[in-house]
């Protein structure tokens, strides 16, 4: 008498486990990623026009930086420079005025950071960003609102 094997929900979903392990591993061992194409070294740069000078005065060269909102690595602070806040005003005549305003100062800096290629700028952890990204940075112990505004492939 011949026994004929039928397939039940249990070998399915065992069947389904080793598919997906197998691809896993396979990803892993192949340096796979979704559309990557591998890591660079990148400098981004910050502009950030109206920060606390409490804050300003904090951040130093070595500081690590993160995105605020998504708590993705952007590297280190190579580069910082402080001057006078930026702030942005119309005048009774409807002409726009860049004036300084007390107690805040305009952040220049600049981190280096391991990231991949991506067509419109760079994907640093699972995050994208471009030139003109408004961003909500913490870089050392202070947090910051700014813009990237500059991206370079270092390596």
């Amino acid at each position: 008498m011949e026994k004929k094997f039928k397939f039940n929900v249990v070998d399915v979903i065992v069947i389904l486990v080793i598919v997906l392990a197998v691809a896993f591993v396979g990803v892993m061992f192949l340096g796979g990623g979704i559309g990557g194409s591998g890591s660079s070294t990148y400098e981004v740069s910050f502009l950030c026009e109206e920060v606390p000078s409490f804050a300003a005065s904090i951040i130093e060269v070595g500081d690590k930086v993160i995105d605020e909102q998504k708590d993705s690595d952007l590297g280190v602070v190579t580069n910082v420079e402080i001057g006078e806040s930026r702030t942005y005003t119309t005048t009774s005549q409807g002409d726009v005025r860049c004036v300084p305003k007390p107690y805040y100062n305009c952040v220049s800096l600049t981190t280096e950071v391991e990231a991949q290629d991506y067509d419109f700028g760079i994907m640093a952890g699972s995050s994208k960003y471009g030139v003109g990204h408004s961003i909500t940075i913490r870089v050392g112990s202070a947090k910051i609102f700014g813009r990237v505004s500059g991206i370079k492939k270092i390596d």
